[in-house]
C-alpha cells in the first residue's frame, strides 16, 4: 500500500502521464500526493549568450514554478498536493527528497531514449534506480 507518493514533473508528456497515474493511485489508496519539480542548474556559458546568471536563473525558477502550479491545478479536488521546487541536479534532487520523507513509492515519466542516448545524456530514471530505496513507478508516454 502506498501512503505517501512523489511525482516528478517536468513539462514533458510522459510526466503528464506520471501524474495521472500518481493521481490515480492517491485516490484509490487515500494517499498523500507530493509533486516535485527541479529546476536545473544555470549553464556556465549562460553568460557567453549574453544573459546573466542571475535573469537565467530566475527564468529557470519561474518554469519550474509554472510546472508546478499546472500540476497543481490538475489535481482533482479531493486529492490536496504538497509541492516541492528544488534546484540542481534531477536525480539526485528527487533523491534527497526522498530521504527527507517517508514515501512509498516515486513516479516520473519515462522519454523511452535507446540505451545509447541514456548513456550520453543521462537519464533521471535510471538514477533514481540505482539510487532510491523507494519503489519506482516509471509511465512511457502514449506514443511508445
Amino acid at each position: 500500500m502506498f501512503l505517501n507518493i512523489l511525482v516528478a514533473i517536468d513539462a514533458s508528456a510522459s510526466a503528464r502521464r506520471a501524474l495521472e497515474q500518481a493521481i490515480d493511485l492517491a485516490r484509490a489508496m487515500n494517499s498523500k500526493l507530493t509533486l516535485i519539480t527541479v529546476a536545473p542548474d544555470v549553464s556556465d556559458y549562460a553568460a557567453l549568450g549574453g544573459v546573466s546568471s542571475k535573469a537565467m536563473r530566475d527564468e529557470l525558477d519561474a518554469w519550474a514554478d509554472n510546472v508546478l502550479r499546472g500540476a497543481a491545478a490538475a489535481t482533482p479536488d479531493e486529492v490536496i498536493p504538497r509541492r516541492v521546487l528544488r534546484r540542481g541536479h534531477a536525480g539526485r534532487e528527487i533523491v534527497k527528497e526522498l530521504e527527507s520523507g517517508t514515501y512509498d513509492l516515486v513516479v516520473l515519466g519515462s522519454r523511452g531514449r535507446g540505451r545509447a542516448q541514456e548513456s550520453f545524456l543521462g537519464s533521471v530514471n535510471g538514477y533514481l534506480h540505482f539510487h532510491s530505496r523507494v519503489p519506482l513507478l516509471s509511465v512511457p508516454n502514449d506514443a511508445e
